[in-house]
Formats: C-alpha cells, structure tokens, sequence
C-alpha cells in the first residue's frame, strides 16, 4: 500500500528555503574565512579538500549521514600531513554531526557514528605523533653525516680540531630541541580538544531531537484530545437527540391520542348530547393546551440550560400522576392510582421516567384497548426501587406490543439499569410493568 503524500504548506516550503539559503551562506562565509588563513594564497588541493565539507553543510539538512561523510572523510585527508593547521571550513564535521543527532533516523546511528569519529580522531593523532617522531630521527641523522662532513673538510685543509672542540661540534646537532613530548602533548590536546566539539555537537542535537520528540507529543496529545472531544460532543448530541424524540414521543402521542378518542365522544354524541358533545370538546380543548404547553417547555429546555430558569423545568413527575389520572378519565377511560410502600423523594431522572412510562402505557390502553376500557395504575415503593404496573382489561393484542413507545420505555428503563417487561395480562387485556433502582443517579 503506497505511502500517502503529505501536503506541504506554502509557509513551511519558504521556511526551508530560507534555511536553505542560510546554510549557502554559511558555507560561502567559512570558505572565505579558511582561504583568508593561508597568507601564502590557496593552490588546486587546498580547493579539492575545502569544497566537499562546503557542499556537506549545503546539504546536510536533507542527508545528514551522507553530508557528515563527506566532510569527515575531505577532512581526514586533508590532516593525513601533520603540519597542517585547522581550517574555519572544517567546521563542517562538528556541524553535519549536529544536524545527523538532531535530526537522523535514530540515535543509534547517531551512537555509532560517534564512536567512529572519535576512534578516528585518536587513530590520526596517534599516526601523527609517529611521523612527527620519524620526521625528527631523520632530521638528526641529517645533521650528524654534515657535522662529520665539516669535521673531514677540517682535517683536508689542515685545520688541528683538539678533541673538546670536536666533541663540541658533534655533541651541537646531537642535541636538538627536544620535539618528542612537546609533539605528543600538542596532538593529545588537539584530539581531546575535538573529541569534546563532537561530543558537544550530538549533545545539543539530542537535546533538540528530545525537544522536537516531546513537542510532536504534545500535538499528539493535543489532536487526541480534541478528536475524543468531539467524539463525546457527537455522543451527547446523539444521546440528547434520542432524549428529546422520547419526550416528544411522550407529549404529542399522549396528547392526541386523548384527543382523538375525546374528539370521536363529541362526534358520537353531537346530535343527542350536545352537553356531552360540549364537555369533550372542553376536554379536547384543555388537553391541546396541556400538550402544547409541555412542548413548549421542551422546545425551551432544548435553546437553554434548566438550571438557569427553574419555570421552564417540565412539571411531570410521580407527583402528578392524579393529575394524568384525571386526564385519562375525563377522556371516557375508567383508571384508578393505587400506591404502595412509603413514598420518598426520588432522583428526578427516576422521578421523570416513571412518569413518562404510566403515560405510555395509559396511551397505548387509550389507542388500543378502547374508551370502554378499565386501567389500574399501581406504584410500589421498595427499600431499593420503584415498582410500576400498568394493566388495563380491554382486548389488547400485539397491536400495543411493537411501537414507538414501548421501544421509548425500555431506553427509558435500560438508561436507569432497571427491568421491565410488557405484554397481554394473564386474565385480560394489556401489562406494562417496570422497576428502577432508586439510586439512579441524575
């Protein structure tokens, strides 16, 4: 599978170009500078050995390993001969080994790399000393054959040489300056002296690679954070999507189904009841309201918190279950509340969702079961939960089985970890029973 290519911006190409330019510039500058130290002027070799470490620095941002090659190997054949000095653009080394531990493929390579030069910095050092101490012995040998050469020149013309004067002359060239220590002394110094510049070079690279390796982290991190963030935004959207279908389901089923039912009353009794007739047209009327106004109340919980308006807050609850009660017997339903146990304060999303499952129920009893039939509401107040029952006797069947709102009750009650079942009661008619923990939490 290819690699997919990544879209480099318009702001970081001209950043590069810039460092690109700088790093042009820097090699322009050192080979200025390393030419200024020869006073002599610079020959042919001198450019053959100073333009490789200039073209490293050039490119050692895109190829680092190959940039510090290029100019530790122009610098180890440029001090293969001893008495060469140390030029600006060999700067170039400590550099390109900076750019490869800042930014290489690992510190491993890095590691090995190091050690290399280092080994190589000590191997030219020792190597110099030992041509240096040839270089000496040579010189010396030199000197004695022309000390016996003047000494015969004397003796051919007839100059007497008594024996302290010739032990002068011999013992002179026998006794230069001594070059040895001084030799291996200065070649420790300058080996350890550029051990310490590499060593300082993949240092300060690290130092970055770390910083760049935590900052890449951070936005890590930070990308991380806001993707699970918007994934929970997409979670609690969907969640409260969910919520406010139900209570729409709940409101407008409820609402109309008793309107329906109340309106077919009046139509029924038009003719020979008008103050039937207009008894459930009042019905019909205060039930629209009713519903109206509870979804007007969750049009305006859905634009702005509860908490900052407590009016806006539904008014449904166990507490106004009678009320409910009410309704559905104004609509023809005979329905009686019966509660049991010792009733207690109850966690108001517990609170909401057994109000909002009697409703369900008593709609689908209106719906399918029909006016004449009789539905008995029951609450039991447990030590640990919230029993519900809801039966009516009417025909029920699998019509009030597969909806909306039976689907609405058991979200209602998975959401509180609670139980429930529904289906035909075991005489007659239609069961909606459910239980909820009471330490449902908010």
């Amino acid at each position: 599978m290819p690699r997919p290519r990544l879209l480099v911006s318009p702001a970081r190409r001209l950043f590069s170009v810039r460092w690109t330019l700088f790093d042009v510039a820097l090699a322009v500058g050192l080979l200025i500078a390393s030419a200024q130290q020869h006073a002599e002027g610079v020959d042919a070799e001198w450019w053959v050995l100073a333009l490789p470490p200039a073209a490293a620095i050039v490119i050692r941002r895109r190829w680092p390993l190959t940039a510090f090659l290029l100019a530790s190997g122009a610098a180890l054949l440029s001090h293969l001969d001893p008495y060469r000095g140390l030029d600006m653009i060999e700067l170039a080394v400590p550099l390109t080994l900076y750019t490869l531990a800042s930014g290489g493929r690992s510190r491993r390579t890095t590691a090995i790399v190091l050690a290399s030069a280092v080994v190589g910095v000590a191997a030219l050092s020792v190597f110099h000393v030992l041509i240096t101490e040839r270089a000496d012995t040579a010189e010396r040998t030199i000197v004695i054959k022309t000390a016996d050469q003047y000494l015969a020149d004397l003796a051919a013309k007839g100059v007497v040489v008594d024996p302290e004067m010739e032990a002068a002359i011999r013992s002179k060239p026998m006794e230069p300056e001594p070059s040895g220590p001084s030799v291996v002394g200065e070649a420790v110094a300058q080996a350890i002296g550029v051990i310490l510049l590499f060593g300082l070079a993949v240092a300060v690279g690290d130092s970055l690679r770390s910083r760049r390796a935590h900052l890449v982290a951070l936005e890590q991190r930070a990308v991380d954070l806001e993707r699970e963030q918007h994934q929970r935004v997409a979670l609690a959207t969907v969640a409260e999507r969910a919520r406010i279908s139900r209570e729409l389901h709940d409101v407008v089923a409820h609402g109309l189904s008793v309107i329906v039912v109340q309106a077919q009353g009046a139509a029924a009794a038009l003719d020979r009841h008008p103050d039937q007739a207009a008894e459930a047209l009042q019905n019909v009327i205060a039930t629209g309201r009713d519903s109206l106004a509870d979804m007007r109340r969750l049009l305006d919980l859905v634009r702005r918190d509860p908490t900052e308006d407590p009016a806006l807050a539904p008014p449904v609850g166990v507490a106004y279950l009678p009320d409910l009660i009410d309704r559905i017997r104004a609509a023809g339903t005979t329905a009686s509340l019966v509660i049991t146990g010792d009733p207690v304060p109850l966690p108001a999303s517990v609170d909401l969702s057994a109000y909002r499952i009697v409703q369900e129920a008593l709609t689908n009893t209106i719906k399918h079961a029909g006016r004449a039939a009789a539905v008995d509401v029951r609450l039991d107040f447990g030590p640990e939960r919230l029993e519900l029952e809801v039966v009516d006797d009417g025909a029920g069947g699998p019509a009030g089985e597969d909806g909306t709102g039976l689907r609405g009750i058991a979200e209602r009650v998975s959401m509180l970890g609670g139980e429930w079942s529904a289906g035909p009661a075991p005489d007659k008619g239609f069961r909606v029973w459910a239980a909820l923990p009471l330490e449902a939490t908010e």
